[in-house]
């Protein structure tokens, strides 16, 4: 049956819907209101108006990671692209799935055109390095075929962003955005590319794991993206293998799992961590990648037996193929628990216990370093951590934007789940908390959805409380306000023993969330953290608490 003829605008939108697309991200201009148009006519997809371009992708990134299905997102041309840049790229490095759809000046564009330079081409070019794929649209009818294709490749294999570019087809005038309604060709939608695992592999890397004496996994964001933390889990427990991961896979096994043995990043790794890799015999990585940081940190252990269980591409040079393949870790590791269930392994209860000492005395460290600072005035850092860990759900998501209030946070909070401690990834881009906790809370709005921000990160990103107002994601941002990038003042003292340049007025956030349409909480005392909280957490509006704290060093654990 013949479709009916559309608008490029509509086509997209159409494809969208295709897609099962139910949310997308933007912020309008001239160049996109072709798709404004289509979306105006689609009430299937909610469109989330933004007020800062860089969130839109981040926002985009956060559904990403949230639904485990592509977020899309809509900005303009130039400028519009230009500010979405982080957020595309934390969700390359995220291996988020995100559909990122711009307009783009005129084909036949001269130089110095409206939101454009010397170089016509040169915004698609600058996504090619942040993006599995950028792409700019020449022709319209090649429009189901590119936006198809854009949905796969985000899918397939290791997840990320696809970048679209839709340029004005001819020069500009009152009418360009009204393209003349064309038939196009049949939207088909393509399977998703998985790397299924041979036997031959799944056998050889089972065998050297029961050879092993002291086995570890290294467990990454891949198996977070592919859903297969329970796999892991049991795996873990035939093995007696305890699970460590980077810093962005928190909560990729609960901290009660009897083998998870923490996070491990250069130059600052649980004490669990650091216990395991010195035992260890064999280190088994899933779900991270050839060549990165974290696997090169790995291999720092040279005298260990390493192999790799990436999920890029087949071709990838990165690759070495002898202890180091490619498989989708869901596929991966369901076909390795099968084989391992054939065995009748004992649960070394030795590594257990220990893995339990190291931990409770570690927990006492923390508690302990908090004592007589609980009742300073300005706040504590650790003691404010500590009252919101006392005051949240256990199914709550929090999230944590980049600086000081991560750091801190990343010792104190509780993993109970993949959700459990969110943070930016590799990265690390700041302002990363709020429009990531905006996103959970439309998607989770029975949840406990808390936020925490150094005052310099949310004023980063602060134009979308409003937004946050607006669709009623009544998530509650809890914000470190010391007026300072105090990180940074941390790193200047250790290098050069004085700090310049990182200090500002911050303003009194509790009164920008009143304005804004939530509520907000202004804490100077100790005794006022613990209440301001809970009338948060209870509220049924987005809510800011604004602690005054003073500046802390990286914690020194």
């Amino acid at each position: 049956m013949e479709e009916k003829k559309m608008h490029a605008g509509q086509a997209v939108v159409h494809a969208l819907v295709q897609e099962n697309v139910k949310k997308i991200f933007c912020l309008p201009g001239s160049h996109v209101l072709n798709f404004y148009d289509g979306l105006r006519e689609t009430p299937s997809i909610e469109v989330i108006t933004c007020k800062m371009e860089p969130n839109v992708t981040l926002m985009a990134d956060a559904y990403g990671r949230l639904t485990g299905e592509p977020g899309v997102c809509l900005l303009t041309a130039g400028p519009g692209v230009c500010n979405s840049i982080a957020g595309l790229a934390q969700a390359y490095g995220a291996a988020s799935p995100v559909i990122h759809i711009t307009g783009a000046v005129p084909l036949n564009a001269s130089r110095e055109a409206f939101h454009g330079v010397d170089n016509s081409e040169f915004t698609v070019e600058m996504c090619e390095n942040v993006t599995k794929w950028s792409v700019r649209v020449e022709k319209l009818e090649d429009i189901p075929e590119i936006m198809a294709k854009a949905f796969q490749i985000s899918k397939s294999g290791r997840p990320g962003p696809v970048h679209i570019e839709f340029p004005r087809l001819s020069d500009y005038s009152p009418h360009i955005l009204q393209e003349k309604p064309i038939s196009f060709p049949t939207y088909k939608q393509k399977p998703v590319e998985v790397i299924e695992p041979s036997n031959e592999d799944i056998e050889q890397i089972a065998n050297r794991l029961l050879n092993a004496k002291f086995p570890m996994i290294a467990a990454g964001k891949g198996v977070i993206r592919k859903r297969a933390t329970k796999e892991l889990e049991e795996i873990s427990k035939i093995l007696s293998a305890p699970i460590v991961y980077p810093q962005d896979s928190m909560g990729i096994i609960p901290d009660d799992h009897p083998f998870s043995a923490g996070h491990f990043i250069d130059n600052r790794t649980d004490p669990r961590f650091r216990y395991v890799i010195e035992e260890t015999d064999l280190i088994f990585s899933i779900g991270l990648r050839a060549s990165t940081a974290e696997t090169v940190f790995l291999k720092k252990y040279a005298q260990k037996e390493n192999i790799l269980v990436g999920f890029d591409n087949e071709e990838d040079e990165n690759y070495s193929k002898k202890d180091e393949i490619v498989a989708d870790p869901k596929l991966f590791l369901s076909a390795l628990l099968e084989r391992l269930k054939k065995e009748n392994r004992s649960t070394n209860e030795n590594i257990k216990s220990k893995i339990a000492e190291i931990k409770e005395d570690f927990k006492k460290s923390v508690t302990n370093h908090l004592e007589g600072v609980r009742n300073n005035i300005p706040l504590h850092t650790g003691f404010i951590v500590e009252t919101i860990v006392d005051s949240i759900k256990k199914d709550a998501i929090v999230v944590t934007d980049v600086g000081n209030s991560q750091m801190w946070g990343r010792y104190y909070f509780p993993l109970n789940h993949t959700e459990s401690y969110m943070q930016s990834g590799v990265w690390n881009a700041m302002s990363f908390c709020l429009p990531t906790a905006f996103v959970a809370k439309l998607e989770h709005p029975d949840r406990q959805v808390v936020g925490i921000a150094g005052d310099g990160a949310f004023l980063m990103t602060i134009g979308d409380f409003v937004t946050a107002c607006e669709y009623g994601a009544n998530a509650v941002f809890v914000i470190f306000n010391d007026g300072a990038f105090s990180q940074m003042i941390g790193q200047q003292n250790n290098l050069y023993g004085t700090a310049y340049g990182c200090d500002f007025q911050s303003p009194n956030f509790a009164e920008i969330a009143n304005a804004c349409g939530g509520i907000g909480f202004r804490v100077e005392k100790p005794d006022e953290l613990k209440p301001s909280l809970k009338k948060a957490l209870d509220s049924n509006v987005p809510t800011i608490v604004d602690v005054l704290t003073s500046f802390q060093p990286t914690p020194p654990f």
